[in-house]
């Protein structure tokens, strides 16, 4: 299937830490939110889960979420994928406010668990899911700060290789026709092109 090429976890750290400060967590909340941010921006991970949990019990629902987006940015930032989405989807179940960085590492976050044996169409379809409610959530925002245009192709590059695992030749062409109208010099993505047109 073409080039695999996968998201580098650490190149989405800038992006991972524009999730929790647009969450606006260092402002009005309580104090472990604000520990746990602490902590996080540290790199003392244990410190942050400990906080983050503490919130994340919280009786009020806006800090639960809030409590829950941060122990999502703390196993990301370990590498524990599986829980780190597990705890956004929380967050998002709870009412935190949906941004497209969210979506973004939730995206990331999915296809980093993906494994020969769990693979399947709806661990796909989830994290093509993820990618289009995040595009659709930048093509949406009117505010002055644009997401991160690496996130965004990033995205776009991921939503073709969904495609490709749900063996939906189609869309994935389609999706790779739109990459390379916007970003033509991409040649994985121009390799991709060409191993799609045989399916």
């Amino acid at each position: 299937m073409g080039s695999k090429r996968k998201t580098r976890p650490g190149k989405i750290v800038s992006a991972a830490a524009v999730c929790v400060f647009a969450a606006g967590i260092l402002s009005a909340c309580a104090n472990p939110q604000k520990e746990g941010t602490a902590a996080l921006e540290e790199g003392n991970y244990e410190e942050a889960l400990a906080q983050f949990q503490e919130a994340a019990d919280s009786s009020d629902r806006e800090k639960s979420a809030e409590g829950y987006r941060g122990l999502g940015m703390a196993y990301y930032e370990s590498g524990e994928y599986a829980k780190a989405l597990e705890s956004f989807q929380k967050a998002v179940d709870l009412g935190t406010k949906e941004t497209v960085q969210l979506y973004h590492l939730m995206s990331v976050c999915g296809m980093q668990t993906w494994t020969g044996e769990e693979e399947d169409d709806t661990a796909y379809s989830s994290v093509l899911e993820y990618i289009q409610t995040g595009l659709a959530l930048a093509d949406a925002d009117d505010s002055e700060e644009a997401p991160d245009a690496d996130m965004i192709r990033e995205m776009k590059y991921n939503e073709i290789i969904c495609y490709e695992k749900l063996a939906d030749w189609e869309n994935a062409r389609q999706k790779a026709e739109e990459y390379l109208g916007e970003y033509p010099d991409d040649e994985a993505v121009q390799k991709e092109a060409e191993f799609l047109e045989t399916r």
